[in-house]
């Protein structure tokens, strides 16, 4: 083993700017992971209503998306939860997405499970493709695929959000006390009307 100290100065002279570079390339890597976007597009079961799946479309990636683009029409407003019901492909989701921010996701009301899978099936890739910017500020092209699948929402809830209940029983949507209230408010309206409109023509 040498001691000659020449050869260790010319080995830190080597060794040392290629640790630099491995330690930039590093920190730069670790940067540009976080700058990608990552946009998946995915089903998943309604927060509010019940027996519908909605599509989402999310940027969970650490970098701002923009120009998002779908490779292919995806299935919404296909409905039928026994059997599906009559589809119009044409109005399938075919969108440009100027801007989509990191953690911030776009929901559409996309049907019921057996209107959807009989679009769908067992699986339905679709890919995104978008540009971002690195950490350098170059613009860069980027492209994520996903496989969409809800045959794990077979057995989903069947029941709506309180929200949800709420708001179909102040629209008399659905049998509740506010609906009986607002058809006794209905009656009492009428009845004053008719009391006035006979008071009017005796005076």
């Amino acid at each position: 083993m040498t001691t000659d100290p020449s050869y260790f100065q010319i080995a830190f002279y080597i060794v040392s700017p290629l640790a630099a570079f491995l330690a930039v390339g590093t920190a730069y890597l670790a940067l540009y992971r976080q700058s990608k976007p990552n946009v998946l597009v995915y089903y998943e079961p309604s927060n509010d209503v019940a027996s519908v799946i909605d599509l989402v479309i999310c940027n969970y990636g650490g970098g701002v998306a923009r120009d998002i683009e779908l490779s292919k029409p995806i299935p919404i407003g296909c409905w039928g939860i026994e059997k599906p019901e009559k589809v119009d492909k044409s109005n399938f989701l075919t969108i440009f997405i100027p801007v989509l921010a990191p953690g911030k996701s776009i929901r559409y009301q996309a049907g019921q499970y057996e209107g959807l899978y009989s679009q769908i099936g067992d699986s339905f890739p679709v890919t995104t493709t978008y540009k971002f910017e690195t950490p350098l500020r170059l613009r860069k092209n980027g492209s994520d695929l996903s496989i969409l699948d809800i045959r794990f929402m077979a057995r989903m809830h069947s029941a709506n959000s309180a929200a949800q209940d709420l708001s179909d029983a102040m629209k008399g949507r659905n049998n509740t006390v506010f609906k009986d209230i607002n058809k006794s408010l209905v009656t009492i309206s009428t009845t004053l009307n008719k009391i006035n409109s006979v008071l009017g023509d005796k005076s």
